[in-house]
């Protein structure tokens, strides 16, 4: 199936120069850009069922880190962000258990996509993950499931929402709250301790919503999941280098095993 017949073209058209150029703008404002019915009702629909066949192949994982991912640091004083342990669970289906049939693999592996994206965050070529687990996830979570305060270490990361949970599961982010230069462990620290209501913003998880976010400076969580309703999100990994890829560890805890 084309890209076209995927994407809701009408509401955004991958190739026009002005829908870009506006998306790109608020990108670099804001460090995220949230584009509702990025795919019809009749495509959703597909890709939840076409992921309800492939759960048991769903890699669960529990983890109990700092908001950095990684373990807590003793050389820092009680209460420091980097000695702040954050609580996760999730379960994980790979890149190499979705089929190519599955109508998300096929919007992930569509170089109009790719070229659009990089065009949002104005870059002038991006290449897919070449972690042969990671390129491509489907997360999945259930009732007491969610994501502590985390930021990512990639500078960018592009979600699709497939299912929103009965209740909770809503994606609280306070963008840009780092810099390369400025950690802002005052600010960090507030979030944590929920003393900075005014710094975040919960991005809408309806069903079909492509997000583009800037994870690395951004602290964002994922509230626990209420209700029987699985939480369904896809994440398509790009990156502006090729070749990259995942260490090891990181393999082992998310996805339970290493390539043959």
């Amino acid at each position: 199936m084309s890209v076209v017949a995927l994407v809701n073209t009408n509401e955004w058209p991958l190739s026009d120069f002005q829908t870009i150029t506006q998306l790109r703008e608020m990108f670099q404002r804001d460090g995220v850009v949230v584009l509702p019915d990025f795919v019809s009702r009749d495509v959703v629909l597909r890709m939840v069922a076409e992921t309800e066949e492939l759960i048991a192949l769903a890699h669960r994982s529990e983890s109990h880190k700092t908001a950095y991912l990684s373990a807590p640091d003793d050389s820092f004083p009680v209460g420091h962000p980097r000695r702040t342990v954050q609580s996760s669970a999730v379960e994980v289906i790979a890149y190499d258990h979705v089929p190519a049939h599955h109508a998300v693999r096929e919007l992930y592996e569509s170089d109009e996509l790719m070229t659009f994206i990089a065009g949002v965050l104005g870059q002038e070529k991006l290449y897919r993950y070449a972690d042969p687990f990671g390129a491509l996830n489907l997360a999945v979570m259930g009732e007491g499931d969610q994501l502590g305060w985390h930021f990512d270490m990639t500078d960018f990361v592009v979600s699709l929402a497939l299912q929103p949970s009965q209740a909770g599961g809503k994606f609280e982010n306070a963008q840009k709250l780092r810099t390369a230069t400025d950690e802002n462990y005052d600010g960090v620290q507030s979030v944590l301790s929920g003393n900075a209501h005014d710094r975040i913003r919960i991005e809408p998880m309806h069903a079909g919503t492509l997000m583009i976010f800037n994870g690395r400076t951004s602290l964002h969580k994922v509230t626990p999941i209420q209700g029987s309703t699985l939480r369904i999100v896809a994440l398509l990994a790009y990156d502006t280098k090729s070749g990259t890829d995942s260490s090891n560890e990181l393999k082992l805890s998310r996805y339970g095993r290493l390539p043959q």
